[in-house]
Parts: structure tokens; sequence; C-alpha cells
């Protein structure tokens, strides 16, 4: 194949060359991983264009820019921790939406496009955006129910899946000698609107959630499950849904402060990273089949961290790791981690198991968005286009 697709060279007397059209030569390197094609930038000057080249930009693997964070601070806008190597044009302050938006806390991150609101006590005046093409629309009816004591919007975005996106609305609400009940509603890009159809649980999942394939994963931290609804259909009535286990020690829940580990994924399929017992070494798994996780990597933490002991007590008697894996992509060769102990970010190589520091948070003063793991799109989105 590399023989075909050079097109720099000159062909050695005597034998011939094909020649593929730009496009194709683009269709074929969007199905490699983004460290195959940061090598083949190498080849020849027409594949070095790609990279920057708008039109054949959106259409690559991207490289993660890095981690959205906010300051604590009324007035704050929202940051970017940048990993090396990440696209220094792309700016997350908000600059580009109408004044009264500007100063949004963010909620949401979705393949690149943001999920912000207003308000103080309750999510109101959300909006979707695209920092990257600086394009941007509000959501209507965001305000709660005034029965529901919590209220959780999810952006659902697979430019992959298609070229629209979701926001699912969970609504929690006490209801006595029941308990706490979750409702759930839909909007549609496509017509800016939200859906008739809902979906009701005795359960609160709204922990961390992922999108793929048009297929919304929310892990339910304290019950180890994570649950699966799927993108509904315009005029649908209920969502359709079911619940996967998963992996690890999720009998052992109990005994610990906070061991939900982190979602993510790999060519469409759903992965799943946390600490081992012991937090000297992250295991991830990926989803085989229905249910069935498979470990596909184990990587080692007490070299990267320098420390043989990662896991101690709270006042409480809970245990707690010293660190949080913040997100992870194997497609990318990439963990981050927070360490709590030592106060900083750290980009972790799958692969090789080395580890870098690329951020000092202060906690004291930044409120580093949990898993809002920023990877720019350049691609045009029709309900932002408006």
């Amino acid at each position: 194949m590399l023989g075909w697709l050079k097109r720099d060279r000159k062909p050695q007397q005597g034998m011939s060359t094909c020649i593929l059209p730009d496009e194709l030569v683009v269709e074929i390197l969007s199905r490699l991983p983004l460290k195959s094609v940061c090598r083949f930038k190498c080849v020849c000057k027409s594949w070095l264009t790609f990279s920057s080249h708008p039109y054949y930009r959106k259409k690559l693997p991207r490289t993660p820019a890095g981690l959205l964070y906010r300051k604590y601070d009324p007035g704050a806008t929202i940051h970017l921790a940048r990993l090396p190597a990440s696209d220094g044009e792309i700016g997350t302050s908000l600059n580009f939406v109408p004044q009264h938006y500007k100063y949004s806390k963010l909620l949401d991150c979705s393949n690149g496009l943001l999920l912000c609101y207003q308000g103080r006590e309750a999510i109101s005046n959300a909006i979707v955006c695209n920092p990257a093409t600086k394009e941007w629309m509000a959501i209507p009816d965001t305000e709660p129910e005034l029965s529901a004591y919590r209220t959780d919007l999810r952006l659902c975005f697979d430019p992959l899946w298609s070229q629209q996106f979701y926001v699912f609305k969970f609504q929690s609400t006490m209801i006595p000698n029941i308990g706490t009940t979750t409702k759930v509603e839909v909007f549609f890009s496509q017509d800016s609107s939200w859906s008739a159809c809902r979906w009701e649980t005795k359960h609160a999942f709204v922990n961390d959630s992922l999108f793929v394939n048009g297929v919304l994963y929310v892990m339910h931290i304290r019950h180890h499950k994570i649950l699966a609804l799927n993108a509904p259909a315009t005029g649908a009535q209920w969502l359709n849904h079911r619940i996967i286990q998963l992996p690890g020690f999720g009998n052992l829940l109990g005994s610990f402060y906070c061991c939900d580990g982190c979602l993510s994924q790999s060519s469409g399929v759903l992965c799943y990273a946390k600490q081992e017992l012991d937090g000297c070494a992250v295991r991830i798994w990926s989803l085989e089949s229905p249910d069935e996780w498979l470990v596909k990597h184990r990587v080692s933490m007490t070299d990267v961290l320098g420390r043989d002991v990662l896991i101690n007590t709270n006042t409480e008697g809970d245990w707690y790791f010293d660190y949080d894996i913040l997100a992870f992509d194997m497609e990318r060769d990439l963990v981050i981690l927070d360490d709590k102990k030592d106060d900083n970010i750290i980009s972790v190589s799958i692969s090789t198991g080395k580890g870098s520091q690329f951020l000092k948070v202060p906690k004291k003063f930044t409120k580093l968005y949990h898993r809002l793991f920023y990877v720019p799109y350049y691609g045009k989105v029709p309900a932002l286009e408006c």
C-alpha cells in the first residue's frame, strides 16, 4: 500500500506507479490510529499538508488538546491545560458567544462540542458550542422541574455516527415511601426540540458518561454498573436500554471513598479503566461482547508516581487512592492522572508506562473538570450553523 501512496517520489525506470486521488488517500488515513497518521506525515509533503488543510483535517484522527478547567471565580472563563503538540490555535474562553453566555459554567464535553449553562442553584440557559469553529446554539427549556432535587444534562455527539447531537436530561425526584426516581428526556438538535419519549428508573444514573455509536453509557458508581441508553428516533415514546456489569472489585465498593474508574472508547468499542485494589497499577478493559470484558492493558503506577504505597484511609476509615484517572485514550496511547498527593496532572504512555507532568493545578483555586478531555472537532455541525 505504501508503494501506491507515495506520490512525491519519481518512479524508477521501467516501473509503473499508481497515483491515488487526495480523497481516497484521506479516506485510507482516516481509518488508521492517530500514532500511525503522525508517522505517515513524514512520508511526503502532500501527506503533511493533509494535517493542516481545513477540509481534510476534519476527516483525519484528531489530536487531543488537553483537559478543560476553570478557576474558582464567578468571572473566570474556561481554560485548557494543553498537552504537548496540541493545536495552539484553539481557545476555550467562549469569546465568540453573546456576552451573557461568556462566563457560563462548563457541564459536559462530547467529541469537541461543549455544553455550558448559567444559573447558581440550578441548570438553566444552556448552550452547545464548538470552540474550534466558533459556532454555538442555545438549548431551550433547560430549567429543572420544581419537584426535582437534582438535574443533570449529558451532551451526546459522535460525528462518525451522525452530524446531529442530543442532550439527555436526567431529573431525580424523591418520592415518599418509594425513594429516588430518575426521569430522562432527550433534546434533538435536528429540530431543536425536546422529545416526548421518557425513561424512568428508581436509581440515579448521573455519573461519568460516554456517547459512542448512538449509545449513551452512564456509570452508576455505587451499583458498579453501566446504563446503556440508545439515542431515540424522532417521535419515539420510550428509550431502549440495558444494564452492563462493570469489571473489577465491585463487591468492595463500600470500603472505598471513590473508585469509579473512567470510560473511553477505541474504534467504537467501549473501554473502561480503573485502579487495581492496591492502586499500584491501572487496568484497561474493552467490552468485547454484550457482557464480556477483556483486559487489554495493565499500566504500572509505582514508577510513574515514584511511590510504592498508593492507597490510604481518610478520617472516616474509608480507603482512597492517591490518584484519579481523569481520562484515557487507547488510540492515542494516553492515560491522564491527577496525582492528588503531589498536586500534579500527569500524562502517561500506555505502551511504555512512562509519565510526564504537564500541569500543576492548585486545587484551592481551580476546578479541574473531571474527565472533560477535549479533542477539537473542525467539521460543521448543522444545528450550530443556524
